[in-house]
């Protein structure tokens, strides 16, 4: 899937065999700037770990704490609000 994040595209990947929740590999460009995220995940996980890795492709200047404290926040507020994934992705 493409999406465009940063002012850039994209690839978003949903893989079964990944070591981490998910992962962004910077490259030139659309074709190889890939996020992958792990599709054996829960509902509420897989919500933070898209949006960890958008904010790690969006704002590649962020640290890991800042990335994870501003995702795991985001997506908490977005669960209690009631977004769920309709899809399987």
């Amino acid at each position: 899937m493409r999406v465009r994040l940063g002012g850039r595209y994209w690839q978003l990947r949903f893989v079964p065999n990944l070591n981490n929740f998910g992962e962004v590999e910077h490259g030139d460009t659309a074709d190889t700037r890939i996020i992958r995220v792990r599709i054996k995940q829960g509902q509420e996980e897989m919500l933070d770990t898209l949006i960890h890795e958008a904010m790690h492709a969006a704002r590649p200047e962020l640290d890991e704490d800042a990335v994870a404290t501003a995702s795991r926040d985001i997506a908490r507020l977005l669960w209690n609000l009631g977004y769920r994934r309709t899809q399987q992705p």
